[in-house]
């Protein structure tokens, strides 16, 4: 049988509520060359029951204890068997299946492909790379596909920004990154990461790249509020500008 364009996975604890929309966001926008692999970490709320209401439209699932969310997509990457692999969770959304786009991907040897998402109350999230991924997790978890085979798996240590981690080992082993503006996911929250301290995150940009970036990242952050002040005052005297010609 030839392998599927993309894996999808889906890794879900006691989301009985959450886990519908998207699971109909998928079967809405999915094609025969898109597989969906869920991983359940052992719920207890009525999760089960959902999953094999939609059994038809999921390829594999399994329900088992796990050691946290990362060990999880661990377990979903070596499940799966497209030819690259997204990740998508409780509280997102698929619109758009960029499969002629990826099949290029393919036959261009691109490794990573890097789509934009549109987040709830925050408005489009546009992927970056270069040297700012030395210092922040440019590439959005939900709008970007890897190469299943290239793929290093997640650093089970980190708990919160593993992604972080594995985005970057993907930057140092020199894979090839392409961007696109295409929106192909939804964002109903900002999920855990954007609440937690950022000492893993620092922690991160050490290991990889060392102290002098540790540095310019800890001040790429504490500047934040600043950089998205400039944004939306130059966004205002743009549209000032448009008004008044």
């Amino acid at each position: 049988m030839t392998a599927p364009l993309v894996s999808i996975i889906t890794v879900v604890f006691n989301a009985a509520l959450e886990l519908p929309p998207l699971l109909e966001s998928i079967a809405a926008n999915r094609g025969a060359d898109t597989e969906l692999v869920v991983i359940d970490g052992g719920s207890n709320d009525g999760t089960i029951d959902v999953l094999r209401r939609f059994d038809d439209e999921i390829d594999y699932w399994l329900s088992e204890p796990d050691r946290g969310i990362y060990d999880a997509m661990n377990k979903g990457i070596a499940l799966a068997k497209g030819e690259f692999i997204l990740h998508l969770n409780a509280g997102d959304r698929l619109v758009y299946m960029p499969s002629q786009i990826l099949s290029n991907c393919v036959e261009t040897g691109v490794d990573v492909a890097c789509f934009t998402v549109m987040m709830e109350g925050w408005g489009e999230f546009r992927p970056r790379t270069g040297f700012l991924l030395r210092l922040d997790n440019v590439w959005h978890h939900q709008g970007t596909f890897y190469r299943r085979r290239n793929h290093p798996g997640y650093d089970l240590q980190y708990k919160i920004f593993s992604d972080f981690d594995c985005n970057q080992k993907m930057m140092k082993a020199h894979r090839r990154v392409r961007l696109f503006p295409e929106v192909v996911a939804e964002q109903a929250s900002l999920g855990v990461s954007a609440s937690a301290g950022a000492d893993e995150k620092y922690r991160i940009v050490r290991a990889n790249f060392g102290v002098f970036h540790l540095v310019l990242a800890v001040i790429w952050s504490k500047t934040a509020w600043l950089r998205s002040l400039l944004k939306r005052a130059l966004n205002f005297y743009e549209s000032h500008l448009v008004l008044n010609r």
